[in-house]
């Protein structure tokens, strides 16, 4: 007999109960064991749902229930989330989370606890969503060193951006749009400045790596500068423009950011659109993997949650203890790679001092740089790439270049590889 509990019954815990309900008897079945969701533990009332008998509001009847053999954490939030989580795994109860802010501040420590306490914390469904992620880097993937990861992990800031363009819209009409679909939230910070791919990027790289990555050292800059003509420009040079969490070993450490991004139409992260998510993994063995799906949703999510579980009931004894609670991921600042960069640029243009810009921009850039004109939608705008260079060496060639040309950089992007 196995009995389940789910902590937090929003629209992602009710989808973990919804799919419970309809397959606990056949999970069962494949295990040879009774596989069922007795207790519900949340504040408010379930009153007129299926599941409303397994409600229960004080915790204790949950961590001191020694039926009870795994808690499912879907609740938001930090504090109450993870401690809930610790008490748990104290209790000798295996715990599944879908809670990425947990993960990214206490998965080292959480790890730690369920190893000493011969129980399983895992938590898939907290970086990608509905994609499986987790799991094929710690074990289909394992004989490989990776090297890098690019993900689009982020589906509000990708509906946005997408939205964006196809649209003709402004940051602030796209943020309205969202909201009023519910992609949004009232608060979208966590969204579009990045830092929810920032957790996600950090909680990738922590198992890629062997080595935890602090997400609050994730270099963050999230979509409020992008406007309508960046995105006309980039798509007049064959690009578009994603929220890029990546990271990449370079030299001793590890270089982490999110980001928005130049991706190449012909990059294979460029047609990841609207609410949907991607992870690229580049290893030594494989090469490129790429990872798909719904990055959020009631159903993608609980499907991730339920792969936890039944994972758990393959090998409730497996016992290890990753890289990263052990070691401290060097995170490099900056960079001294040389890239590719868009630039945007703004002056009181006519026809002539198109020309002349672009017979600046060949003068400071050399001939690798890309001219990619003025924005039909706002022609006070321009913009060009420039051919490989440093940040350093960026920012010396465009000083110089804003003062022979009279104009003032409004906006610098890299150029995904």
């Amino acid at each position: 007999m196995f009995h389940i509990a789910i902590l937090g019954c929003g629209v992602v815990g009710s989808g973990v109960a919804d799919i419970l309900f309809e397959k606990q008897e056949e999970i069962g079945r494949r295990f040879n064991e009774e596989v069922k969701l007795t207790k519900i533990l949340d504040i408010k009332s379930m009153e007129g749902t299926p599941y409303a008998s397994y409600l229960v509001s004080d915790q204790k009847e949950v961590l001191e229930d020694e039926t009870i053999h795994l808690l499912v954490v879907t609740v938001g939030g930090l504090d109450f989330a993870a401690e809930m989580c610790r008490k748990a795994l104290r209790a000798g109860k295996h715990v599944v989370t879908s809670n990425k802010a947990v993960v990214a501040a206490y998965g080292r420590e959480l790890t730690t606890l369920a190893f000493e306490n011969n129980v399983r914390f895992l938590y898939e469904a907290s970086a990608g969503g509905g994609i499986p992620i987790i799991r094929p880097l710690n074990l289909c993937l394992s004989a490989n060193d990776i090297y890098e990861i690019q993900g689009i992990l982020n589906g509000t800031t990708n509906y946005m951006l997408t939205g964006m363009y196809r649209d003709k819209m402004s940051f602030e009409a796209i943020l309205k749009d969202a909201q009023a679909k519910g992609y949004a939230e009232a608060d979208p910070s966590a969204d579009v400045d990045g830092y929810d791919a920032a957790r996600k990027i950090a909680i990738l790289s922590s198992i890629a790596y062997n080595a935890f990555v602090d997400y609050q050292k994730v270099k963050c800059t999230g979509i409020r500068d992008v406007i309508y003509a960046d995105h006309e420009l980039a798509a007049s040079g064959g690009y578009v423009i994603k929220l890029i969490a990546g990271s990449k070993i370079s030299g001793k450490g590890i270089r982490v950011s999110v980001e928005p991004k130049l991706v190449p139409k012909n990059h294979i992260l460029s047609a990841v659109n609207s609410v949907y998510n991607a992870v690229l993994v580049r290893g030594s063995y494989t090469g490129d993997s790429l990872f798909y799906g719904q990055g959020a949703g009631k159903f993608a999510t609980a499907s991730a949650i339920l792969g936890d579980i039944i994972e758990i009931l393959e090998a409730p004894q497996r016992q290890n203890l990753p890289g990263f609670v052990f070691q401290d991921a060097d995170i490099v600042e900056g960079s001294s790679e040389k890239e590719r960069f868009y630039v945007r640029v703004e002056s009181q243009f006519n026809d002539t001092d198109y020309e002349e810009l672009k017979s600046h921009i060949a003068a400071v850039f050399g001939g690798d740089a890309v001219y990619l004109g003025y924005a039909l939608s706002d022609n006070s705008t321009a913009a060009f790439i420039s051919g490989h260079c440093t940040e350093s060496e960026l920012g010396k060639m465009l000083a110089a270049l804003c003062e022979d040309a009279n104009i003032k950089v409004t906006y610098i992007m890299r150029i995904a590889d």
